[in-house]
């Protein structure tokens, strides 16, 4: 553990606590609460995928060799942790002759600077992590835009990625049947030995709009009070003013219109949506430690901040860093859904 020195300027200072503790504002796929956070210790993930085999007993004449036991099938799954850094530095004009923001006189101060600077950064790291777990669910990838990771997760599990037609744009299309199809696929999927706590749809807008236009929909929720209807409700269940989105409960999968977008690119393409269960471990968010003497072979945190003093007091740096990989350690339990018109 680095420990700051407050005596000495010009020692490493460590505000990792500091800028964990700033309030996150988490997008959707975070407040649902998909991938399960993990810490490592080491820039590579290592485990080990058992496949246990089953087979039916078959009858013998008493006295016969009876069957054959097998032992399960193991293999060994092996990725690296992309590394994010993000740097600002403080300078002494940040602050001559500045206003302090939202002051009508007081003068700008070195905390006030730090502080603004801190939360842009944490913020700027909480929205690369929604945009790289959107990444993971809509193409099964891993998000190092700059080529330093390539990991497929279905190639990976040698896996094929399920995807169901809804055909919303004929009035005829019974979409309860195509709920069960994928509903289905997620349950033979996954298994006897995956538990689950619900299914929530991640639905682009257009796809959502199609959805809660369609006949059988609208007659299926005729009936029901302001909470289940999708054409008014505009805030998330529960009536958080702090989340605004549509969402509704049918056929047992919670439809979520996700409307979140960063440099105008909605993280769900339009015209689709993508079917997933809840209360998993098969979605992970791995988070390896610093690239910092001190903090080698330690548990890795979410964000890690750090202050530089330059020794002639021209500038203060600011380096965060986040290292993280977000891991589909069953690809095929995410189905993809379409509409073909």
């Amino acid at each position: 553990m680095i420990v700051r020195s407050f005596a000495n300027g010009f020692e490493l200072q460590d505000w990792t606590q500091e800028v964990n503790v700033i309030p996150n504002t988490w997008g959707t796929i975070g407040q649902l609460g998909i991938f399960d956070a993990e810490p490592v210790a080491e820039h590579t993930v290592v485990f080990e995928e058992i496949i246990k085999n089953g087979a039916l007993i078959v009858d013998r004449v008493r006295g016969d060799r009876g069957s054959v036991g097998k032992d399960a099938v193991r293999k060994l799954h092996s990725f690296a942790v992309p590394h994010f850094p993000y740097d600002d530095y403080i300078s002494p004009s940040d602050l001559q002759g500045k206003r302090a923001y939202g002051s009508p006189s007081d003068a700008e101060t070195l905390e006030n600077v730090r502080t603004r600077k801190m939360e842009i950064a944490r913020r700027n790291h909480a929205m690369t992590l929604e945009a790289a777990r959107a990444q993971a669910i809509v193409a099964g990838t891993v998000y190092a835009p700059s080529g330093t990771v390539s990991q497929n997760w279905f190639t990976e599990f040698g896996k094929t990625q399920t995807s169901v037609d809804f055909v919303l744009g004929t009035s005829t299309t019974e979409v309860m049947g195509k709920i069960e199809t994928a509903l289905a696929a997620i349950q033979d999927n996954a298994g006897s030995s995956t538990s689950m706590t619900g299914v929530v749809a991640l639905c682009s807008p257009t796809w959502f709009a199609k959805l809660i236009a369609h006949a059988t929909t609208k007659t299926a929720y005729s009936s029901y009070s302001s909470m289940q209807e999708p054409l008014r409700q505009r805030l998330a269940a529960g009536g958080s003013a702090t989340v605004l989105r549509r969402e509704f409960y049918h056929g047992g999968v919670l439809f979520i219109e996700m409307r979140d977008a960063y440099n105008s690119t909605q993280l769900i393409p339009a015209g689709k949506a993508y079917m997933l269960p809840q209360g998993t471990d098969a979605f992970k968010t791995y988070f390896s430690p610093a690239n910092r003497f001190g903090l080698t072979n330690t548990l890795g945190e979410e964000v890690y901040m750090f202050e530089y003093p330059e020794p002639r007091g021209t500038k203060i740096e600011l380096e965060t860093e986040s290292n993280f990989v977000n891991a589909l350690l069953r690809p095929e339990l995410v189905i993809e859904l379409t509409s073909s018109n």
